[in-house]
């Protein structure tokens, strides 16, 4: 109990005022009254109907004590941690895939978008229900799915895209990371970002900590394009390459899980467990017996 303290401290403030109310209750609800003060007390008792009546538990002792635990526990006391809501979870993931004219090139057979998309259900699958978001850029960046747990309807969105969808040509990678970090912030969600990608030509700068990895879809056997060794350098970004096992994509599954941004929510400190809340039962239930028949004040 050494780290016994109140979450809302200031709300002990109330006791104030609720001692000088339960006071009043108190002598208004004293068969005594004004008799006390006039009536010498070994006269007194004759003068009452029910002597007893003046002693013993009542309801306006019970109002004070459903008070106190009232107000103990508004102010929240705690004494346990609690882990962090995203202690059980993985974080969460933007996947920016570039859907454009050269990512039908066939070195990685079918075609380079296949492959990327058979990449991105193996990566879900081993997520396993975390939560993911898609986005397809070109020339201008489209959300295709904001942040969700389904893994399924994912796939399939991604299945439906192709080259000839996309408005215009081009390569707008900055628009489509900063559409993915708006996304996390409305969800208040730490996540990072997965550039899917065969090249990168925008090398306008990005204003963004949120941490970000590629993946290069080109032949294992070739040397990694030039435009993404560069640009990976300015993006802050590590790189994995295209394999045909799994390694690739157990690195990125690796580096996804560990990966938070906005590290604000993520290490916020200690949480502690709000105790006050498992009070409410227990005085929901003591405050029955104020209905108690026959009990006067």
């Amino acid at each position: 109990m050494t780290d016994f303290h109140f979450l809302r401290p200031w709300c002990l403030l109330a006791l104030l005022p609720a001692l000088v109310i339960w006071i009043g209750l108190w002598k208004q609800a004293s068969s005594l009254g004004s008799l006390a003060k006039v009536v010498d007390p070994h006269l007194l008792k004759h003068l009452l109907v029910d002597a007893e009546s003046t002693r013993g538990f009542r309801p306006v002792h019970l109002i004070g004590i459903l008070w106190l635990f009232s107000i103990l526990a508004l102010a929240g006391p705690s004494w346990q941690q609690e882990p962090s809501p995203f202690a059980d979870e993985q974080a969460g993931l933007f996947v920016l895939l570039r859907v454009s004219p050269t990512m039908q090139a066939t070195d990685l057979q079918p075609t380079r978008l296949d492959r990327a998309r058979h990449k991105l259900t193996d990566l879900l699958e081993l997520r396993k229900g975390a939560a993911t978001g898609l986005i397809a850029y070109n020339g201008s960046a489209h959300l295709v799915m904001p942040l969700t747990r389904d893994t399924g309807i994912l796939s399939t969105m991604a299945e439906s895209l192709s080259p000839e969808i996309m408005p215009r040509d081009g390569d707008a990678l900055s628009e489509a990371i900063a559409l993915a970090q708006s996304h996390f912030e409305r969800a208040q969600m730490p996540g990072s970002i997965l550039i899917i990608t065969d090249e990168i030509i925008d090398s306008r700068p990005v204003e963004s900590q949120i941490p970000r990895q590629i993946l290069a879809m080109h032949s294992p056997n070739s040397p990694l394009p030039a435009s993404i060794d560069n640009q990976a350098k300015q993006l802050g970004a590590s790189v994995t390459s295209f394999q045909f096992e799994s390694s690739d994509v157990e690195q990125i599954h690796s580096r996804a899980r560990s990966e938070f941004s906005y590290s604000n929510l993520a290490s916020e400190g200690p949480r502690w467990k709000d105790a006050g809340l498992s009070l409410l039962p227990l005085l929901a239930l003591c405050s029955l017996a104020l209905f108690r028949k026959g009990w006067s004040s």
